[in-house]
């Protein structure tokens, strides 16, 4: 699992070098020269300059873009089936946000690895996923194609959220609210009660 604080998934105090192999023999038979090679070898695959030097620094000693990839390494380890992305990119800014989402998508088809991306930025769904499942309140509203999704949303939630994106709207264009209150009972009743609005008028 990749976790949106890297530097809360890792302990600072021992070296990330160290942490990435922990996870590889924590989990099966392997010695400690092997598992570091495999580690070294996972660093230097998810961009880290220089791996086999920096192998025994602890995570103060990278940026915040870096310490992502060695929580990726860590994650891709044990080559999972399926790797879960948890708001991976919320605690970097806008350049290194877009070099770990390549990352991702780029190991998850060297691995064939399935990725359950958790996100609320509706940008990074419409560039890296290939289905999206939208959630409220823990329930499982929609799932559907992304294309398919943003072109065509069938539920009232759904609607409400891309029609609250700021994205394409015009300049001082006032945006929906969705309401702290909200339930799907009250938003499709407030549909029906602006589709009568609107038949009535029309």
């Amino acid at each position: 699992m990749i976790f949106q604080d890297a530097s809360a998934s890792l302990d600072p105090t021992w070296s990330v070098g160290d942490q990435i192999a922990e996870t590889l023999r924590a989990h099966g038979p392997i010695s400690r020269r092997a598992a570091k090679a495999r580690a070294i070898g996972l660093m230097t695959e998810v961009g880290i300059p220089d791996a086999a030097s920096r192998y025994g620094d602890v995570p103060h000693r990278f940026s915040g873009g870096m310490r992502q990839r060695i929580v990726i390494a860590a994650a891709l380890a044990n080559n999972p089936q399926l790797l879960i992305a948890d708001e991976p990119t919320t605690a970097l800014d806008v350049t290194i946000q877009a070099q770990v989402l390549q990352l991702i998508d780029t190991l998850r088809r060297e691995h064939g690895t399935t990725v359950l991306l958790i996100t609320h930025d509706l940008g990074v769904v419409s560039q890296v996923c290939d289905r999206v499942g939208v959630m409220y309140g823990g329930k499982l509203l929609e799932v559907a194609a992304t294309a398919a999704l943003f072109a065509h949303p069938t539920h009232p939630y759904t609607r409400a959220l891309l029609a609250s994106n700021p994205a394409g709207a015009p300049r001082g264009a006032r945006l929906p609210v969705i309401p702290a209150e909200w339930s799907v009972e009250s938003l499709r009743e407030a549909e029906l009660a602006s589709a009568k609005a609107e038949a009535q008028h029309g």
